[in-house]
């Protein structure tokens, strides 16, 4: 259907050139044509003739661009889509207003040729101002405009891969912990994208793993919206700070080095290994617990279970209790940059 029109739209072309120019180029050169030739039916024919021999050969070309194109076209959300289209108009239009001046001017090429510079130029401006700078352009239409906006995305967050392939960014979205817009920058899909083609199996499943997660967070009813960023940055990790400063967004992630960046921008960081560690459960000198004992630990005579969020619990002479469960009670508490160590001995059942 496509190569038809694209082959509708070469005709109509070669048409109209046969008729407006043949005419031009017979009284050019003065040639003699015969009446019944001198006609604008025969002169599109001709037009129609001559240009497939000399173009026909880009009709593919055409056509494939036209396709990416529209995958490209496709990748943008309707909104982005809307403002980008916005932007691209107020570049026109101040590229209108400017070649007024031109008009006034003496130089042909003043006249014809900067004004469609000024519209090219200025439209493509235009049309990228408005993608990136589309949070800020949303924030200042009034909530009766954005029927689906809600109170919270003045707030958005920013999805960082690390996060997405953890997983448990899942988890947090359904139980309603997570407030505000989760913002995908196409960066981030595009990584995950080539992590999931990687000819490395443990890199391919985890980027299909990602991909599968944010899938499932589209599925939540959760705003998540996957947009743009700056295609001259190629860095992800680059990206997303320049996108949470444009934003005034957060960063939700699992990354320590992006989140040490993040904190030096002076950039909000939702580190999700942070929030886990947050909602562990509390245990204090004292407490008793049931525990498993599943090895040996390195001091002698020790045995080593884990709690269910994977705390890690040292039973004092628990070596020969392995594979057993036994009441214990906390000794100590040792906190760790890696997470909590408690150390515990056996008491009586």
């Amino acid at each position: 259907m496509l190569r038809k029109l694209v082959l509708l739209i070469f005709i109509v072309v070669g048409a109209s050139a046969g008729i407006f120019l043949i005419p031009e180029f017979i009284g050019l050169f003065n040639f003699e044509v015969p009446e019944i030739l001198s006609n604008p039916y025969v002169d599109g024919a001709v037009g129609i003739a001559v240009f497939f021999l000399l173009f026909y050969w880009l009709v593919d070309r055409v056509v494939g661009l036209i396709l990416k194109g529209e995958k490209l076209l496709l990748k943008i959300s309707f909104i982005d889509l809307i403002i980008a289209t916005f932007g691209m108009i107020i570049g026109l239009m101040i590229a209108s207003m400017i070649s007024l001046i031109f008009n006034f001017m003496g130089f042909p090429f003043l006249k014809n040729t900067v004004p469609i510079i000024l519209a090219v130029v200025l439209g493509y401006l235009g049309f990228q101002v408005g993608i990136q700078k589309r949070g800020e352009i949303l924030s200042f239409l009034p909530d009766r405009f954005q029927p689906n906006k809600r109170k919270s995305f003045d707030f958005p967050k920013l999805l960082d891969t690390s996060a997405i392939i953890d997983g448990r960014i899942l988890s947090i979205v359904k139980c309603g912990f997570l407030d505000g817009t989760i913002v995908v920058p196409q960066g981030v899909l595009d990584e995950l994208q080539l992590i999931a083609d990687s000819t490395d199996g443990i890199k391919r499943d985890k980027g299909q793993r990602g991909l599968d997660i944010l899938s499932e967070l589209q599925e939540t009813g959760h705003p998540v919206d996957i947009i743009p960023g700056n295609k001259n940055i190629k860095e992800v990790d680059q990206l997303l700070v320049t996108m949470a400063k444009d934003m005034k967004a957060s960063v939700i992630t699992t990354d320590f080095n992006l989140n040490k960046v993040c904190q030096v921008q002076g950039i909000q960081v939702l580190n999700v290994n942070d929030l886990s560690e947050a909602i562990k459960p509390v245990v204090a000198q004292g407490d008793k617990m049931l525990l498993n004992v599943t090895k040996s630990g390195k001091e002698e005579d020790q045995g080593v279970g884990y709690m269910e969020d994977g705390t890690m619990v040292v039973v004092e002479h628990g070596k020969k209790y392995i594979n057993k469960q036994i009441n214990v009670e906390v000794q100590s508490i040792l906190q760790t940059s890696s997470g909590r160590i408690i150390f515990t001995k056996k008491v009586n059942d």
